[in-house]
């Protein structure tokens, strides 16, 4: 009888054990994947942080070029318009209407841009739930 019962301690002792080492496992496995989402959320920030700078920058060189633009062009309606206001008034309504266009143009792409990749972590994580399922039924 006396052995029965240290073979139950054992036991118990055991499963105590293994309990404890698969939690820290699944802590373990949990900061890992956790670790892995904040990389590919940190990865997609800096992309669409350097699209937004480049847009930016784009956009006042071509903000810059449509203003010399303009000027041309109220220049060259004065035979056919000769009120400056109105010519200055009818290229404010271009201006207006072009930057409008390429504004939401980007505004749209960066929307897009800025979704992060979370197929890689979605994966490791339903890999990692599957190998813990697999090692509790074995």
């Amino acid at each position: 009888m006396a052995t029965t019962g240290t073979k139950d301690q054992d036991n118990g002792r055991g499963i105590g054990d293994l309990l404890h080492r698969i939690t820290d496992d699944v802590k373990t496995i949990a900061k890992d994947e956790i670790e892995l989402a904040k990389g590919e959320i940190e990865n997609t920030a800096k992309v669409a942080a350097t699209d937004a700078a480049v847009i930016v920058l784009g956009g006042i060189v071509a903000l810059i070029g449509l203003g010399m633009l303009c000027a041309a062009a109220v220049a060259a309606l004065e035979p056919v318009i000769h009120a400056l206001s109105l010519r200055l008034l009818i290229m404010a309504v271009i201006y207006l209407v072009g930057g409008g266009i390429v504004a939401a143009a980007f505004a749209k792409r960066l929307k897009t841009d800025a979704k992060p990749d979370m197929t890689i972590a979605g994966y490791e994580a339903k890999r990692t739930v599957a190998g813990v399922k697999s090692s509790l039924q074995s």
